[in-house]
């Protein structure tokens, strides 16, 4: 190694075109150390829930209910739907808002003046007591559509199409770009 070294940064041979073989050789091995397997440690797989079976079930609901709809609607029994919800449901407790007001009146750099300032603090509210008690629940906020897909028998005209995903955008309360229809082939 001190004899590679020394024949690529001595001094003794001014002309780079003698190194370049040994800076060639030097690049390979790197690479061929680099690209080497080494034997791999295999570490324990975390499990990972694309889906939660809540979300799976009601996905699966929507689009029953939805496909139902659509197959009255169209006169056909050619209807595909495919929902996809985004986050799960989300708990919203009840909680004590108090409001504090400062009556105060105060100057600013432009000199006008106001009156006041508001200062906001919650605590959720629990059932029996704080340390034992549960938290009161407000209301359970469904997940949010991110998006359908619908493949359907007679949507082939664009105003047949912009019906159907009108309907749906009200039906779901979701915007119209993220709802697709499609022809059933």
């Amino acid at each position: 190694m001190n004899k590679i070294k020394e024949a690529i940064f001595s001094s003794r041979d001014p002309t780079f075109h003698k190194k370049i073989p040994i800076i060639l050789l030097l690049f390979v091995i790197g690479l061929v150390m680099i690209t080497q397997k080494e034997p791999s440690v295999e570490l324990p797989k975390e499990e990972v829930k694309e889906d939660s079976p809540e979300i799976s079930v009601l996905e699966r609901q929507l689009e029953n209910k939805i496909a139902a709809l659509l197959k009255k609607s169209l006169g056909t029994a050619k209807v595909d739907v495919m929902i996809t919800l985004g986050s799960g449901e989300r708990m919203v407790y009840e909680k004590n808002e108090q409001i504090q007001q400062d009556n105060g009146e105060e100057q600013r750099n432009d000199h006008q003046s106001f009156s006041g300032r508001k200062s906001t603090s919650s605590e959720v509210v629990f059932g029996q007591a704080a340390s034992s008690g549960e938290p009161v629940l407000k209301y359970i906020e469904k997940p949010p559509v991110a998006g359908v897909l619908i493949a359907a028998e007679g949507t082939e005209s664009a105003g047949v199409k912009k019906k159907v995903i009108e309907a749906v955008s009200r039906a779901l309360d979701v915007s119209t770009h993220r709802v697709a229809v499609i022809p059933y082939q």
